[in-house]
């Protein structure tokens, strides 16, 4: 594992990854409803235009610019961190499309509670940020380990704002469920 591998621009980097969950969040994209899309792409609101502006782009900006560096990236084949590695991305990726497909199937008159979501109230992320410690392990590069941790804690106010939306549209069944399941996967 490298802090800072060698840098390339080569057919065999990274990129091939976010690559492939991009084209898998696609194909939901389309084979789902109107409603089901309007539902994944609902920003939340804030608090004040501050707050958006901060949340909304520590995520974009941090979420574009891991991307475009995984195309420097290249892949350490054959370790044992290259099979683990695409052992938790894979896990990380299919979980994170089957809730975007859950979510958007789900009926719009309550709260998504169940499969994926008994255990994280915001699965899509979090998978996501957890198959980057995937890409970390394939890459043998710590950057993008500790990207996957920390991307996260940037994003609690996204999430934050997401929670107070269903609170105000669910009520007292989204505060129950609130209470008994973690923001991500064990910490609550």
């Amino acid at each position: 594992m490298d802090f800072f591998p060698s840098h390339s621009l080569e057919l065999t980097n990274l990129f091939w990854f976010p690559l492939v969950y991009g084209l898998l969040s696609l194909i939901v994209m389309r084979s789902i409803s109107k409603e089901g899309k309007k539902r994944i792409l609902t920003f939340p609101k804030y608090e004040s235009k501050l707050s958006k502006f901060f949340s909304l782009g520590f995520m974009l900006l941090f979420g574009k610019l891991i991307i475009i560096y995984s195309v420097f990236v290249p892949i350490k084949f054959n370790s044992v961190y290259f099979y683990i590695g695409i052992l938790i991305f894979s896990v990380g990726i299919i979980s994170s499309v089957y809730a975007m497909y859950t979510f958007s199937k789900a009926d719009l008159s309550r709260p998504v509670t169940t499969g994926i979501y008994k255990y994280s109230r915001h699965p899509m992320q979090v998978m996501y940020y957890y198959s980057w410690i995937g890409l970390g392990l394939i890459s043998g590069t710590w950057i993008i380990i500790i990207y996957a941790v920390i991307f996260p804690f940037l994003t609690i106010p996204s999430l934050i704002a997401q929670e107070e939306d269903c609170i105000q549209k669910y009520g007292e069944e989204y505060l129950k469920y609130l209470k008994i399941t973690p923001r991500f996967l064990i910490i609550k």
